[in-house]
């Protein structure tokens, strides 16, 4: 029971090592230098959404209103007057494979042909697939999970907004770029694996 207990012991330590880290700071834009004034702010200079770099033409951060945000408080259009953009460097390795995930939604009563969202990864630009027509009175979010492998020790994320430029755009929030690391069940089982082959093998030794 004792050399049990040693190996869940054992175990959780590497439980906590394998949680994996978001590299992209204020994935979900709850971070908002100066404050927040109303239920849309107008961001038009980077300084005050912490962590990226916001496009010429601005971006919307709305608080709660049409739609909820998929995490926290806030989410993102990138269609103000025009379409925008919002990026940022990460900080990667080299041939290391990373998952990016986020969130996106078309805006509710706007056509489909408004809406549009892409994204870019050191320069090599993907586009989200089509969503339906949004007939709800808020926001119905789809989730991304797209993988790639670094090419450098820094690679530069940017979200961009297609479609019509008309003002009327698609929702973005909860953004996450994490390494890939093995599940945390796997190490487990590797570690109590380890442990009883070891048991085994002591066993044998003295019989």
């Amino acid at each position: 029971m004792q050399k049990l207990i040693l190996a869940a012991l054992l175990g959780a330590p590497m439980l906590a090592q394998a949680a994996p880290v978001n590299l992209v700071q204020n994935g979900s834009f709850e971070t908002i230098a100066g404050g927040q004034s109303g239920v849309i702010t107008l961001i038009a200079n980077s300084s005050r959404l912490s962590g990226w770099q916001v496009g010429a033409q601005g971006a919307e951060l709305r608080h709660n209103t049409v739609g909820q945000a998929s995490d926290g408080k806030y989410f993102l259009e990138l269609d103000v007057s025009k379409n925008s953009s919002v990026s940022q460097i990460l900080n990667t390795v080299a041939g290391q494979w990373y998952t990016l995930s986020f969130d996106y939604s078309n805006r509710a009563g706007t056509a489909v042909n408004s809406n549009g969202l892409g994204w870019s990864v050191g320069g090599a630009m993907e586009i989200a697939p089509e969503l339906a027509y949004n007939r709800s009175k808020g926001n119905v979010w789809s989730h991304i999970d797209w993988s790639w492998q670094a090419t450098g020790s820094s690679t530069t994320l940017s979200f961009y907004g297609l479609g019509k430029s008309d003002g009327l755009g698609t929702s973005l929030d909860n953004i996450a770029v994490t390494s890939a690391v093995p599940e945390p069940e796997s190490l487990a089982l590797a570690a109590l694996g380890l442990f009883f082959v070891g048991l085994v093998s002591r066993r044998r030794k003295s019989a």
